[in-house]
């Protein structure tokens, strides 16, 4: 169900600084013959030939790897595009020769070059590069030229319709047969701006780093057309207070610009209540009481949803999932629906379907999901369940049977 994933180095080599704490050497004999302002060409890209510009900033020694280094900068199209962070990573491989990677955002999206760097020094301008180039979707080759080793001013990153990025708060509640609540908060963060990590101020003035994140319900996230972060911590979050997310670079310290906020107000809606459930040749079908309407929560006007979550019994990943669903029913289908489809009535459908599944014990809970409202309020609000309202399973064979 997930596309190739271009980029597992870079979930590596965008950490290392961040993790090793290691003190990093200048370059030898104070040059960096890297550094600075690279002009080139990308061959087909989006259907055409397309100059860029490179700017390769700050670069430290890969505490892995004594013969490579990692480098922080931007890149634009040419002539009017707007510059985006990059992560590059250069392994010396003598005569000045280099093996070059770099990630990066160009029109939207995320792109990857691999080749070879020729630095004939003492000369710059005869400095050359070129190797392949890959996105999503397309790839062909590149090429470029050092205009000069100046030590480059990467302007703050501008968010707008080729580069965005999201972030909010959300309270996590389960509500316990004796009606206490378990409490807790999600961060979460989206963007196409390549990145190691996003850091979260909070109200109370400390500081937190979200990691890369994905599951079930993000097929789309392969870090590669999108990054996700995403992290858990005990307690609410603080009403009517903002919170603040930045982006991180290779080196793990914030890109200029590349900012969002969110306030969080409550959690407002209840839980679904009355979960009961059927099983048949389609599947099993699953009906509850609606949630009464609250802010950021009516989901029959298309604010808020409801979601089903089925686990293993005894721990283990999601096996199914429905998110956006509208109405208080929903059907976990037999037959396969090949890792994601529209789901019955409404939602969507990911994972496995119960024919898939291995003998065993299942379990699902069903959940209310609230949108962000009032001033500054974006994102999920709030989800809220009642563990009381957990249906259990077995799978045998091609026999489902709902469980006491």
């Amino acid at each position: 169900m997930f596309r190739k994933c271009l980029i597992p180095v870079l979930l590596t080599f965008v950490l290392l600084a961040v993790v090793t704490g290691v003190a990093y050497a200048a370059p030898p004999n104070g040059v960096d013959h890297l550094r600075g302002r690279w002009d080139g060409a990308f061959n087909g890209l989006f259907g055409e030939d397309v100059s860029f510009r490179l700017l390769l900033d700050e670069s430290r020694p890969d505490p892995n790897d004594p013969q490579a280094a990692l480098y922080n900068g931007c890149m634009a199209l040419q002539p009017e595009g707007q510059y985006a962070p990059v992560s590059a990573r250069v392994v010396m491989l003598g005569n000045e020769q280099y093996d070059f990677t770099l990630f990066g955002t160009v029109g939207g999206a995320v792109i990857k070059l691999t080749g070879l760097i020729e630095a004939r020094a003492p000369s710059v301008q005869d400095d050359s590069a070129g190797g392949a180039w890959q996105t999503s979707n397309e790839a062909a080759d590149w090429s470029a030229n050092h205009h000069d080793r100046r030590n480059p001013q990467c302007p703050e990153v501008r968010l707008g319709d080729d580069l965005y990025f999201q972030a909010s708060v959300n309270a996590v509640v389960g509500i316990q047969p004796d009606e206490f609540r378990d409490e807790g908060n999600i961060i979460e963060g989206f963007s196409n701006i390549v990145s190691s990590g996003l850091q979260a101020s909070l109200p109370d003035g400390s500081t937190v780093t979200v990691p890369f994140y994905t599951d079930l319900f993000s097929p789309n996230v392969n870090f590669v057309d999108i990054f996700r972060f995403l992290e858990g911590y005990p307690g609410l979050p603080a009403a009517g207070e903002v919170y603040t997310f930045t982006l991180l670079d290779v080196f793990g310290q914030p890109i200029p610009g590349a900012t969002a906020t969110d306030v969080w107000y409550a959690c407002s809606m209840d839980a679904p209540r009355n979960v009961a459930a059927t099983v048949d040749a389609d599947g099993i079908h699953v009906v509850w009481d609606a949630a009464p309407s609250a802010p950021g929560f009516d989901p029959p006007n298309f604010i808020g949803f409801y979601q089903i979550e089925l686990y293993p019994d005894g721990g283990g990943g999601f096996g199914f999932g429905s998110n956006g669903i509208l109405s208080p029913a929903h059907l976990i289908p037999f037959d396969s629906f090949g890792g994601g489809a529209p789901g019955t009535p409404d939602g969507y459908d990911f994972g496995a379907s119960l024919a898939e599944f291995d003998n065993g014990v299942y379990f699902f809970d069903v959940i209310s999901f609230s949108e962000g409202f009032g001033a500054g309020s974006v994102g999920l609000e709030c989800q809220i369940r009642a563990y009381e309202e957990q249906v259990r399973f077995e799978k045998s064979g091609g026999t489902v049977t709902l469980l006491p």
